[in-house]
């Protein structure tokens, strides 16, 4: 009966081991995949900003409102280079502020080519 109870519990133990290193492995992919897409996210909007940069046409109020977003995202890229995690969440809803503040700016400059 001791070698049966025994058995069982190596084989629940190992059961939990396996179902939690599972769930950390999908969990730190999800985390992956959205650093990957807010990167991918930073860097299309960088270079919008830096085309529109370079013509020399933007207004006061869009060279401010890139101003603030080149610092805000300078701000991102200092957090993911020392923190992991939770982080990724909160700055994917940070480009999501930054994409729809540049968005009429984007949009002036696209009317005038």
């Amino acid at each position: 009966m001791k070698k049966r109870t025994l058995l069982l519990s190596l084989v629940f133990v190992f059961a939990f081991v396996a179902i939690v290193n599972s769930a950390a492995t999908a969990q730190d992919q999800m985390i992956t995949q959205q650093m990957h897409r807010n990167l991918n996210d930073m860097s299309e909007m960088l270079e919008d900003v830096s085309a529109q940069l370079s013509t020399g046409k933007m207004t006061p109020e869009a060279q401010k409102t890139a101003g603030k977003i080149t610092q805000k995202m300078s701000h991102i890229l200092q957090e993911l280079s020392g923190l992991g995690g939770g982080v990724h969440y909160n700055h994917q809803t940070d480009i999501k502020n930054m994409k729809k503040s540049w968005d009429p700016f984007a949009a002036q400059a696209a009317t005038e080519d």
